[in-house]
């Protein structure tokens, strides 16, 4: 039998068997048994994972522990009264039942179309971009608050107040178009969820404000086309 180079490995002496150092002689400990819970699902991915790379699961973990980020959530186990499974995998000592689940989590991730390790050095610039993003919108905020319409005590009744609201000039600068476009811009700022100067009450009295003002509009112009006044 020879190598790919055409040497035979049977010309190998004991000499030349020292340049191939055996796991026990560099120090590598021997793999154990490893027993780690996990949700089925899990465990049917990562099998299914390994098959799909033409290795076996210990070999798949091995690796994926080399790599994963610190980072990497664990994926846990299921409730104790939930179903669970068992990955049965041969590793050196040293590592607990999380390491193995996040190792192989990060493995599952870096199968996915389009996912791929990031240096330190670009996932500090991302980082710090966020912060950076963050930072502003919280300015952003805190000046959509200051300049934002403070809300009237009671209901709104006065066609002139939801005008001014909108950001009309009067009562008669408007037709429904401009009613709902403008509310449609005002909305996400001031929505109790997701807005970014949230806020129940503000959001409550521009939903009035917007059917008062159309209301106006089919109200006074029943009658053809509503044309703006000069």
């Amino acid at each position: 039998m020879t190598a790919p180079d055409g040497y035979p490995f049977a010309a190998l002496t004991e000499a030349d068997a020292g340049f191939f150092p055996s796991a026990r002689s560099v120090g590598v400990s021997p793999a154990i048994p490893y027993r780690v819970p996990c949700a089925p699902a899990f465990a049917e991915a990562a099998v299914r994972l390994a098959v799909r790379r033409g290795t076996d699961l210990s070999a798949l973990a091995a690796a994926a522990l080399l790599v994963a980020p610190e980072r990497t959530p664990d994926p846990g186990t299921p409730d104790e009264d939930a179903e669970r499974a068992v990955l049965e995998l041969r590793l050196p000592p040293g590592h607990g039942d999380a390491a193995i689940r996040r190792a192989l989590a990060a493995a599952l991730a870096l199968a996915e179309p389009g996912c791929r390790l990031m240096p330190a050095e670009e996932a500090g610039r991302l980082e710090g971009a966020v912060e950076t993003l963050t930072y502003r919108n919280k300015a952003l905020a805190h000046a959509l608050e200051r300049v934002s319409f403070r809300p009237l005590d009671g209901k709104l009744t006065q066609v002139r107040d939801a005008a001014q609201m909108f950001g009309f000039v009067n009562e008669w600068c408007f037709d429904e178009d401009r009613v709902v476009k403008r509310f449609r811009e005002l909305a996400p700022v001031y929505h109790p969820d997701t807005g970014v100067v949230a806020c129940r009450d503000r959001m409550a009295q521009l939903i009035d404000a917007r059917n008062l003002l159309i209301n106006h509009v089919r109200t006074a112009y029943r009658s053809g086309p509503w044309t703006r006044r000069s």
